[in-house]
């Protein structure tokens, strides 16, 4: 065996451990390996980072400058030692602008905010209310997940569900508006812009 082979087989075998490591049997019993996922506080923001810099090529180094952190800090972030949503705002807009995202979306990313944030009152009860109304809309009904599907869904995919419905539910208002009556169909558009 040749000196590269044994190098490759060497890393092979380093890249198995390392995913040996973090695996599991999957739940049906099949056998199936299954990695299993870190539970770091951040983490999407984390992976956003990580991401950008191999798309760009950039170092790790670059990646602590760009914060305004050393490279030891952002390791201990990025490896889950330290959390990310404890980094201040303007390294947050830091982030933002290397990631090119809005602020409020890193800090959504990083676990600063989360979807109550976003909502007046309580975002459960207006999620119930919107999900009534699509219960109801005789072009989404057939669509609208039961309570036992809804309850069982994450605040987050509920949320996504609700804009989702929202945002198509304001733009069939404005094509009938447009068809049937064109000036409220500009005062809706003004009134939609402002909000």
């Amino acid at each position: 065996m040749s000196q590269s082979e044994k190098q490759r087989e060497k890393n092979t075998q380093r890249v198995y451990q390392k995913v040996a490591v973090n695996t599991i049997d999957d739940k049906n019993g099949a056998g199936n390996r299954v990695k299993k996922a870190k539970s770091i506080p951040g983490y999407r923001l984390i992976n956003k980072i990580k991401s950008r810099s191999i798309e760009l090529g950039v170092q790790d180094r670059y990646i602590a400058d760009i914060i305004g952190v050393t490279p030891i800090y952002w390791y201990s972030i990025a490896n889950g030692h330290r959390k990310i949503s404890a980094l201040s705002k303007d390294k947050l807009e830091k982030i933002a602008q290397f990631l090119n995202i809005p602020t409020v979306q890193a800090m959504s990313l990083a676990d600063v905010l989360n979807h109550e944030d976003f909502f007046l009152g309580s975002l459960e009860a207006q999620l119930d209310i919107s999900i009534e109304q699509m219960r109801n809309d005789p072009a989404w009904m057939c669509w609208a997940p039961t309570d036992e599907e809804w309850s069982k869904l994450s605040v987050g995919t509920r949320t996504g569900v609700v804009m989702l419905y929202e945002t198509v539910y304001q733009k069939m208002l404005l094509r009938r508006a447009e068809i049937e009556n064109p000036e409220l169909k500009e005062k809706i558009e003004k009134y939609l812009d402002e909000i």
